[in-house]
């Protein structure tokens, strides 16, 4: 299977991962809800090894030293709202990173200011703002985060869009 192939088949498989975590309730979660999951997503370009045999990622400098440069592929960061009111929202946050590491953050968010929600945890705080009802500004606050993620793992800050994990 090609990278591109390989590439199409993970964000495919993202996707469908999303929509079964979406369908999931999550008996945790103290917001009574009656709508479905809202997913919102990201799409953005993450670097990954490429194949030993794909010369279109080796780089051979004057001195003769063989270098191999990362393959930049597609990937989908997906936060999932199961449920949403003025004071909490419950969520869950999927991002991939180099070599397809993994964050995963799951939980409540309280209120912090007019559309905007704090998740705390520990010393891992990650701060959720509704721009609209179709886009999420993520941020981290600080780095602390990354104890929940496989090593290289990260939340990037960024806008996350409503229906852009199925395009």
């Amino acid at each position: 299977m090609s990278g591109k192939g390989f590439a199409f088949l993970i964000v495919c498989l993202l996707a469908c991962s999303a929509s079964t975590l979406a369908a999931t309730p999550d008996s945790s979660c103290p917001i009574s809800s009656t709508a479905s999951p809202v997913a919102y997503g990201r799409l953005h370009q993450i670097p990954t090894v490429a194949r030993e045999d794909d010369v279109s990622h080796t780089i051979v400098t004057p001195g003769g030293m063989v270098l191999r440069s990362p393959e930049m592929v597609a990937a989908t960061d997906v936060l999932t709202v199961a449920a949403r009111d003025p004071d909490a929202m419950c969520f869950h946050l999927i991002t991939l990173a180099k070599d397809w590491h993994k964050c995963d953050i799951a939980g409540v968010a309280r209120k912090d200011a007019e559309n905007s929600y704090l998740f705390t945890e520990g010393s891992v705080a990650v701060r959720f703002h509704f721009t609209s009802e179709e886009q999420v500004e993520v941020a981290p606050l600080g780095t602390a985060y990354r104890s929940r993620c496989e090593p290289s793992g990260s939340i990037e800050r960024a806008t996350y869009t409503l229906g852009a994990q199925s395009k």
